[in-house]
């Protein structure tokens, strides 16, 4: 057993019940991922799989009883969900969401947001309590890795070298690492009073090396209206919005798919898994060169960008409303959430200091418009 630190008051380890019978089953996430998805991530930049930790089924219709399902996914989803539910009843334990905040003076700020409380398993006094979670956190160390950057015999064939178009078709590239230090666990409780997330990037630049996101919900009651969909925003291309089901995982590339989450009227729960990846953040990515042919071909500037973590660079100025909306949606009346506005605000502004860039900026947001096309809905 992991030793608990002093961080947290001490707790003795969840021993249940739990709702339903069912068995730890690692090697469905592989099953699950199969090759048809991997396609999909590179293609879209991201992939839903539903009944990842195995056969479940009872929530494909809106308010379906999954608690009574037969399916082990569905049982050690709940199971998961359970221990989640019991962490958030202690004091202290799970604690507020905070938004990274930088303002135009270059101060950096720590802001919480409202009526969503998280605990990473890295902590080791929360991994020693609770042992369906602890067991998820270890396996991640590979198992999601090997799930969606399965190694070939020769090993430097699945190294990221980019992305873009290739023949006929448009493809991201990327890599994943393995090891304890290569994956982050959060479990995350939204308390269903509209708790939400703005629109942002996982993977917002150096030092991280965040590379593949995974999103594991546990709601099994979920309908039309509960709220807490994420919407998925692939640079000038349509977008995505997915329902948070029982047993579903969504995974997307951290530093190339902008994304926010829908205000919550229901208990959200939900497990978020980080995979690092080896060459992310890489300097080409982290600024901004275009070749003098951009403004010449937009769309193929567009889908440049779209494959290339460089598009962080521009993203607010393309899409400022979204970014605007979603933190005054996020924040409401919570402390900081003016600040952060203003902040925005107040970068989108500079894109008058630079006559050139605003130009590629106009016409990026009038191809945008032009292509994007009605919200997809992955209900």
């Amino acid at each position: 057993r992991l030793e608990a630190t002093a961080a947290t008051v001490s707790m003795e380890e969840f021993t249940g019940p739990y709702p339903r019978p069912f068995a730890r089953d690692f090697e469905a996430w592989s099953r699950a991922v199969t090759p048809a998805r991997i396609a999909e991530l590179r293609r879209d930049g991201f992939t839903v799989v539903d009944d990842f930790l195995g056969g479940g089924g009872a929530d494909a219709a809106d308010g379906a009883d999954a608690s009574s399902s037969s399916g082990n996914g569905d049982a050690w989803a709940l199971a998961l969900r359970e221990e989640i539910e019991w962490l958030s009843a202690k004091d202290g334990v799970m604690r507020p969401n905070r938004t990274h905040f930088a303002n135009p003076k270059g101060e950096r700020f720590l802001f919480a947001k409202p009526g969503i409380v998280e605990a990473d398993m890295h902590d080791e006094s929360v991994a020693a309590v609770v042992p369906e979670l602890r067991a998820f956190f270890e396996a991640a160390a590979t198992r999601f890795a090997d799930a969606f950057d399965p190694q070939p015999e020769d090993a430097s064939s699945g190294r990221r070298e980019g992305g873009g178009q290739q023949g006929s078709e448009f493809t991201y590239s990327y890599a994943l690492s393995r090891g304890h230090d290569a994956r982050t666990v959060k479990v995350q409780r939204n308390d269903g009073t509209g708790g939400c997330f703005p629109t942002h990037y996982d993977n917002p630049g150096p030092p991280s090396k965040r590379a593949l996101t995974c999103i594991l919900y546990l709601n099994p009651h979920w309908r039309t209206g509960d709220g807490g969909e994420l919407d998925l925003v692939p640079f000038c291309a349509t977008p995505t919005r997915v329902a948070p089901r029982l047993g579903r995982l969504v995974a997307f590339l951290s530093d190339r798919m902008l994304h926010r989450v829908a205000p919550a009227f229901a208990p959200r729960h939900c497990l978020t898994v980080w995979v690092d990846g080896p060459d992310v953040n890489s300097p080409k990515e982290c600024g901004l060169s275009l070749p003098p042919s951009a403004m010449g071909d937009v769309p193929g500037t567009a889908r440049a960008l779209r494959a290339s973590a460089s598009q962080r660079v521009i993203s607010r100025w393309c899409y400022p409303d979204e970014y605007e909306a979603s933190l005054r949606e996020c924040m409401r009346d919570a402390e900081g959430g003016e600040a952060m506005v203003e902040s925005h605000l107040a970068h989108v502004a500079k894109l008058r200091d630079n006559p050139p860039l605003r130009k590629l900026v106009d016409a990026l947001r009038e191809h945008r418009r032009d292509v994007e096309g009605k919200l997809t809905v992955v209900g």
